[in-house]
C-alpha cells in the first residue's frame, strides 16, 4: 500500500485495552517511527472486522471499498471504533488464523533503550529528583516518586512527550504506592528473619565466651546468604507488574494481585526477566554511578514494554 493510499483511510489502533481513533495514518507512522514496533501495533481500518499488524498494513494493498476520506466528522458506522469494538475478534487475532510472534526480553529491552536514549535528559532528571528527594524526606516521597517512574514509562511508551515533572505525576497515586512498598516488604523481612537470628546468635555467644563455635556460625551465615538472596529475587518477581499497575490506576492489593496472575504462567521465564532487568538497573552504579542515571529507566520502561504486551489481550485488572 503506498502512502497516498493510507492518508486516504480512516484508521484506528490499539493501545494497552484502548481503541484510537479515528487517525490519520500519519499518526500511526510515527507511533511506529518512535515508540512500537510496527509488528506489535494493532491497527483496523473503519469498517474492518479484523485487526491486522501495521506492518501487515503496510504491505497489504487496500480494496476500494475499504477506503474512506478523513474528516471531522465521526464515520457513520466505525466498527473498529471505540463504541464498537466488541464486534471485532479478540486482539491475539491479528488476521484470520494469525497471531503475532510473542516478544521477548531483548525485545522489551530494546524499546526500554529507545524510550530512554531518545529523552534521555528527562529520565536523568527525573531519576535525580527521585534519589535527592527520598533521603531529604526521610523516604516518605520515596514510593511515590517510584511509581512516577513508571507513571513517565507509560506516556512514552503511548507516544506522549514527558519532562522531568512527570515524576510527581506518582503523588497521585501516594497511598498505593506505599500500600504497595509495605506488601512488598512483608516477604522480605520474613526471608531475613533466620539471617538475622544468625547474627543475633554470634553476638550472643561472643559475650558468653564461646568463641570456638563463632567460626561455624560464620559460616553458616555467609552460607545462608546467597539462599536467602534467591529466594528475595524469586519474591520479587511475584510483584513484577505491581508498580506499573498501581500508575496505571489500580490499587496496592489489585495491583499485586493483577500481577501474580500473569506472573504465576510463565514464573520461571520472569524470574530471569527480573534478574536481568535487575542487573542492568544497577549496572550504572560501576561508572561512579554517573551512568546509572541513565541505565535505571531501562526497568520502569522494559517492564512497562512487557505489561502494555501481556495486558494488552484483557486489558489491566478493572480499578
Amino acid at each position: 500500500m503506498d502512502p497516498a493510499s493510507h492518508d486516504e483511510v480512516i484508521w484506528y489502533y490499539r493501545l494497552g485495552e484502548q481503541t484510537l481513533g479515528p487517525v490519520a495514518w500519519a499518526e500511526i507512522e510515527e507511533l511506529i517511527a518512535d515508540t512500537i514496533d510496527a509488528r506489535d501495533l494493532l491497527v483496523a481500518r473503519g469498517g474492518d472486522q479484523t485487526w491486522m499488524s501495521a506492518a501487515e498494513a503496510l504491505d497489504e494493498s487496500p480494496e476500494p471499498a475499504d477506503a474512506a476520506p478523513v474528516t471531522d466528522a465521526e464515520p457513520e458506522e466505525p466498527a473498529a471504533g471505540p463504541e464498537a469494538s466488541a464486534e471485532l475478534p479478540p486482539l491475539g487475532a491479528i488476521s484470520p488464523g494469525g497471531v503475532t510472534p510473542e516478544p521477548g526480553l531483548g525485545k522489551w529491552i530494546g524499546q526500554a533503550w529507545e524510550m530512554v536514549i531518545e529523552d534521555v535528559w528527562p529520565w536523568i532528571g527525573a531519576v535525580l529528583v527521585w534519589t535527592l528527594l527520598t533521603p531529604v524526606t526521610l523516604g516518605i516521597a520515596g514510593p511515590p516518586l517510584q511509581i512516577g517512574l513508571y507513571c513517565m514509562a507509560l506516556k512514552r511508551f503511548d507516544g506522549e512527550r514527558i519532562a522531568v515533572g512527570d515524576i510527581f505525576e506518582g503523588f497521585g497515586r501516594f497511598w498505593s504506592a506505599w500500600g504497595l512498598t509495605l506488601l512488598m516488604m512483608v516477604p522480605a523481612v520474613v526471608l531475613m528473619l533466620p539471617f538475622i537470628g544468625i547474627i543475633f546468635a554470634i553476638v550472643l555467644a561472643g559475650h558468653d565466651g564461646g568463641e570456638e563455635i563463632m567460626p561455624f556460625m560464620m559460616m553458616g551465615m555467609y552460607a545462608l546468604y546467597p539462599a536467602i538472596y534467591l529466594l528475595m529475587l524469586a519474591v520479587q518477581t511475584i510483584f513484577f507488574y505491581s508498580s506499573v499497575l498501581v500508575a496505571d490506576g489500580l490499587g496496592a492489593w489489585e495491583a499485586v494481585t493483577g500481577s501474580w496472575e500473569k506472573v504465576r504462567q510463565e514464573f520461571w521465564s520472569y524470574l530471569g526477566i527480573y534478574i536481568v532487568l535487575t542487573i542492568l538497573a544497577g549496572a550504572g552504579a560501576y561508572l561512579c554511578y554517573v551512568g546509572w542515571f541513565v541505565t535505571f529507566p531501562l526497568l520502569p520502561c522494559a517492564t512497562v514494554a512487557a505489561y502494555r504486551w501481556h495486558f494488552r489481550d484483557a486489558g489491566a485488572p478493572a480499578a
